[in-house]
């Protein structure tokens, strides 16, 4: 017997090996031992191990074919198909490459294996086929398949296939779920898809009680749209299951934005940005009785307990670092949230009820400072000024908000007569005095919360600081 080319080593591999299960004809083919090349490493691989490798594959009873087959007198390729014979329909796809000397495959160098036979002519892709993706844990778990299936249970209109596993970036410390930037890549020219994305997932429990926060800002995107009148990350794909497994697949903004820090606070400008954009959101559900009487929003009376435990924590954890009048004001608000959570709104509407400075993300632009607002796990039915108090209390130095308030609360009742003609700057002015209390009482819930860090305690610091000026300013204890 001559020595074997390349191209008869092949066919008595696929036909013999394999098709024919003859695993012994491996000594015959294979050098001892054969290299196997993978991504970063590679494998030596001795007859008898090669023989069990393929022995653990005959299981299935596979059957390969050849869809391209090409051999010169060093290497052969083979792209091939395999279709399972045990009745079970495994299908698979994939390309190898081997090279040969001396009558033997010394190397081979394996792609990945892929679901289903290669496409054909006319087997355009159509995501209208595909089956909703199971919910994941970590966002460690996401593949291509995983978002094409998520972008097609969306709705979203995304005509290709993504042809390379995605970029995973994790993003926070994933202590109450996990966060990703996920980067896709398509084999086209022109790209109509999305390329980056931002991935939450988990089974979030957070300061409210009920639902998770995770399934809960689920529902409010959902319920928001994505063509709400006001600017907010738009959702791809969002699902829940029985246990509070929540997978959240978002517009990622990065490439166009900055996102706010709570601890410095914002500037005027981008203060003036986020009053706009609550004013735009707060106007498209301004009276909206059937959505304010949603099950799954949050009651704040629900969250007194938090208040009041992170109220008498903030002088054990921090007494040192917050002024003795600022834990006194404190002590007095917590004799008397439930006198304010008691009050019943002239005017309601949707609210964000967290809308703090780092959870908004500004966009700088030719025409001035956009603000997009984001994390909506604490959605509630209230008065709109609950979120305008709650944000310029909390998130401006107490300097610049004496500087501004006046004027940006002005400027949102302005904004809300376009559609509610009777809602007057005094009005607007009596209900802000009313909430500016919502700043000290998210931040003492956020005390019950957090863990106790340097980085946590400077951030709490300065809410209380700020949100103890703003009530001071106001006399807002006596608005009670």
């Amino acid at each position: 017997m001559g020595t074997r080319t390349p191209r008869e080593l092949i066919e008595i591999y696929w036909d013999e090996v394999y098709n024919n299960c003859r695993t012994d004809l491996i000594r015959e083919v294979c050098a001892d031992p054969i290299i196997r090349h993978d991504a970063g490493s590679i494998t030596p691989l001795s007859h008898d191990e090669q023989i069990e490798r393929v022995e653990r594959s005959l299981r299935i009873k596979p059957y390969f074919t050849h869809r391209v087959l090409h051999a010169d007198d060093r290497f052969v390729t083979s792209v091939w198909n395999m279709d399972s014979m045990d009745g079970k329909g495994v299908k698979l796809c994939g390309i190898e490459v081997f090279e040969a000397e001396n009558g033997h495959f010394t190397r081979c160098w394996n792609s990945t294996y892929m679901k289903g036979f290669w496409g054909e002519d006319g087997d355009l892709f159509d995501p209208a086929k595909l089956t909703a993706p199971p919910l994941l844990e970590t966002t460690g778990e996401i593949t291509a398949q995983w978002l094409e299936r998520a972008f097609a249970a969306g709705g979203a209109v995304v005509p290709q296939r993504i042809a390379i596993e995605p970029v995973v970036a994790p993003i926070g410390h994933g202590t109450s779920g996990t966060t990703a930037q996920v980067h896709m890549g398509y084999n086209v020219g022109t790209v109509t898809a999305p390329t980056d994305v931002i991935a939450k997932f988990g089974r979030t429990k957070g300061v409210s009680p009920g639902r998770s926060p995770a399934e809960r800002e689920r529902l409010t995107y959902e319920l928001l749209g994505n063509d709400a009148p006001f600017r907010k990350p738009r959702l791809w794909f969002g699902a829940s299951d029985e246990t509070g497994l929540t997978n959240l697949v978002l517009e990622d903004l990065s490439s166009k934005t900055r996102p706010g820090d709570q601890i410095a606070g914002c500037s005027i400008g981008d203060a003036r940005a986020v009053v706009r954009e609550l004013a735009a959101f707060h106007a498209a559900w301004w009276g909206d009785e059937q959505t304010l009487a949603l099950d799954w929003l949050i009651d704040h009376r629900e969250m007194l307990p938090l208040f009041e435990a992170g109220a008498q924590k903030l002088g054990p954890w921090l007494a040192d670092r917050i002024a003795a009048d600022d834990l006194a004001l404190v002590e007095a608000f917590r004799l008397r949230a439930s006198d304010w959570l008691a009050v019943t709104p002239k005017r309601r509407t949707l609210i964000h009820s967290d809308p703090r400075v780092d959870n908004v993300l500004f966009e700088d632009g030719p025409d001035g400072t956009a603000a997009w607002i984001i994390d909506w796990q604490l959605p509630a039915a209230g008065d709109p000024q609950h979120d305008v108090a709650y944000f310029l209390s909390g998130s401006v130095s107490p300097s610049d908000r004496r500087a501004c308030e006046r004027e940006l609360v002005a400027e949102y009742a302005a904004l809300i007569r376009q559609t509610v003609p009777g809602y007057s700057d005094e009005e607007a002015l009596e209900s802000y005095r009313g909430n500016v209390v919502a700043g000290l009482w998210l931040t003492a819930i956020a005390t019950a919360a957090i863990e106790q860090s340097a980085h946590n305690a400077n951030l709490i610091c300065a809410l209380v600081e700020r949100n103890c000026a703003a009530i001071r300013d106001w006399d807002a204890l006596a608005a009670l």
